[in-house]
């Protein structure tokens, strides 16, 4: 969803390590999101302008012509919105559901973290049901599939891994990803899903909340725990090495070159 906005789209194609190392660009994403929002404040605050280095270095033009810069606080706050929406939804999914007011709570100090991504203070929607309406206009009237978002797309629904695993990690992560698209961006993209598929992702997020509440907390939250006290992003070489050459051979086979 984040990527059928054209200009988000054309500027994670033209930008980002997502082909040649997308086990790297994983890596590096957790790392910043987890400490902008988690870490000491002045953690936070390095991730914050490092982020704004690379937004100031990601300007072109999309596939229809149009500029772009990724300092443009509207793609910003697209950006940062499908986050929010996503792990929000991921949350009533897999773990329980949210009351209203702690649904509001969560959206309130979610905006902290858009002010640390750029978006200027002020601009978030002011509640809950504000940013959904806002959801549902940019998904009506700005979102459109382009070939950059379709290439994103076919890189990211097969996980790269290596040993012959990727077909089988691909299954849950299609039934997710596609699954909880707004029907129209889904058909936009021209995947398919059926009846089958609804029931196969259901029965995917009550096996997830079975094993969410025979797990403790503590477990839980140890991988973000892990991340924060760390001085610089996870890396595997040779898994992000391997990553790359599937990546990019996925790629070729549907016609994109990387």
């Amino acid at each position: 969803m984040q990527v059928a906005h054209p200009a988000v789209g054309a500027g994670v194609e033209q930008h980002s390590s997502y082909a040649k190392d997308p086990w790297g660009r994983f890596f590096r994403t957790v790392d910043v999101m987890m400490k902008l929002a988690f870490a000491p404040p002045e953690v936070s605050q390095r991730q914050q302008r490092m982020l704004d280095r690379v937004h100031r270095r990601a300007v072109g033009t999309t596939d229809d012509g149009a500029r772009y810069s990724a300092h443009d606080p509207a793609l910003q706050l697209w950006v940062w919105a499908t986050l929010v929406e996503t792990a929000a939804e991921m949350y009533q999914r897999c773990v329980g559901s949210l009351s209203v007011r702690d649904r509001e709570r969560y959206y309130q100090e979610s905006k902290l973290v858009a002010y640390g991504c750029g978006v200027p203070e002020g601009a978030c929607p002011t509640d809950w049901a504000s940013f959904e309406a806002y959801i549902d206009g940019v998904v009506e009237n700005d979102l459109r599939v382009t070939p950059s978002a379709r290439a994103v797309a076919t890189a990211a629904l097969v996980p790269p891994l290596p040993f012959g695993l990727s077909a089988p990690a691909a299954i849950p992560q299609r039934l997710v990803t596609v699954g909880l698209l707004p029907p129209k961006v889904r058909d936009d993209f021209g995947f398919d899903w059926s009846t089958g598929d609804q029931h196969r992702l259901d029965h995917l997020f009550t096996t997830l909340r079975m094993a969410s509440r025979l797990s403790l907390a503590p477990l839980r939250r140890l991988p973000a725990e892990w991340t924060i006290r760390q001085d610089r992003p996870l890396r595997i070489p040779w898994l992000q090495r391997r990553g790359g050459e599937l990546t990019t051979a996925r790629l070729a086979e549907a016609g994109y070159r990387k």
